[in-house]
């Protein structure tokens, strides 16, 4: 009995009974306690007043027996009506977890408050599904990537080992290419760990001088622009102070710098500029190399994407700082064909360039 009571639409079936029956049950009741026969006689000049119940037909109790019957059935009836949306809901849940998420709800009628929950229902279950397609395009774009290091990694052990006079200098290049692929092996696992770390964590805003944060930066990429002959120079105010997960802001300007480094020409300079307005802090990164043609500018920021194979890296530096300044409120863009906007130190130089503008909501 205690789960039956539990049942949503046995506790409405026993409201509505009481609805339906229980003003039939009281008009029968006061009909028996009032319904009596009064008579008159008089017996010598004297009325004599005398008062007896009136004849009831039994049709009468037996109609009011009939009705509870038929007032259970019509108030099941409506409880069904009233939890039936719920057991839709319920419905498509069970068959979402045993097929796929491209069921939903599109509940057009039924209670205010259940069509909102079913409208919430489906629009988790559109957020689920953009979740899911995003972890299997990732898989996917990640087994490509990784598989091709690793068919060097097992072609080059094959031709050593299948060699019928290995020399020294043989092996030493069959492991430098060892070494090449996986390098390119750890740098991808480690880009791919920490969009993936990016997406899970919860930011941890603090004030952070993004002045000094990128003055951290370029120290640490002088030694790779010093390999090329590239100069990089830092424009700002004195101070940016602002509220920012200095972690993640720190690897997506890293990210910012080292693509320009990588792709600008040799002997050219990098700009990195810092700006702040009332609600946002911009800070743009400058190259003078070939630029990026107007039909590529949109799959910059995809995964995996690089718009020239001759230059190494794993193509998902550019998402992972994109996608920092999203969690942050901003956006990262990028321009090309022309480096205004920075300083003249970077307008020296072979190609229009690129610039790539990241902004964070303060």
């Amino acid at each position: 009995m205690t789960r039956l009571w539990r049942s949503l639409r046995f506790r409405l079936a026993a409201l509505g009974f009481l609805g339906i029956y229980v003003p039939p049950l009281l008009l029968f009741g006061v009909i028996l306690v009032t319904d009596t026969e009064t008579t008159a006689q008089a017996f010598n000049g004297v009325e004599h007043v005398r008062s007896a119940s009136a004849h009831r037909s039994p049709w009468i109790a037996w109609t009011v027996l009939a009705l509870a019957p038929a007032a259970g059935a019509v108030a099941w009836w409506w409880a069904g009506r009233a939890v039936a949306p719920i057991n839709r809901v319920r419905a498509v849940a069970r068959d979402i977890g045993a097929t796929d998420l491209s069921r939903r709800i599109a509940l057009g009628r039924g209670p205010l408050e259940v069509m909102a929950l079913a409208a919430e229902f489906d629009g988790m279950l559109d957020r689920l599904a953009l979740a899911a397609d995003s972890q299997r395009r990732l898989l996917e774009e990640t087994s490509h990537e990784l598989r091709i290091p690793l068919s060097v990694l097992m072609t080059n052990a094959e031709v050593l080992l299948s060699h019928p006079e290995p020399t020294l200098e043989l092996y030493r290049q069959g492991l430098r290419r060892s070494q090449s692929a996986a390098g390119r092996l750890q740098t991808t696992v480690d880009d791919l760990l920490a969009e993936a770390r990016g997406r899970a964590r919860t930011l941890d805003r603090r004030p952070a001088d993004l002045m000094e944060l990128a003055r951290g930066v370029i120290r640490q990429a002088e030694v790779l622009a010093a390999g090329r002959r590239m100069t990089l120079f830092l424009e700002g105010p004195a101070e940016a102070v602002c509220g920012i997960d200095e972690a993640t802001v720190t690897r997506a300007v890293s990210n910012l710098v080292d693509n320009a480094i990588r792709y600008g020409p040799a002997g050219t300079p990098v700009t990195v500029a810092v700006e702040l307005t009332p609600t946002l802090v911009v800070l743009t990164v400058a190259d003078r190399g070939e630029g990026i043609p107007e039909a590529e500018r949109e799959h910059v920021f995809e995964r995996f994407w690089r718009g020239r194979r001759d230059v190494p890296g794993t193509g998902l530096g550019l998402p992972i700082a994109r996608q920092v300044a999203l969690a942050h409120g901003g956006d990262l863009t990028v321009t090309s064909g022309s480096a205004s906007g920075t300083s003249g130190t970077s307008g020296t130089g072979s190609g229009p360039g690129c610039v790539f503008r990241l902004t964070l909501r303060r």
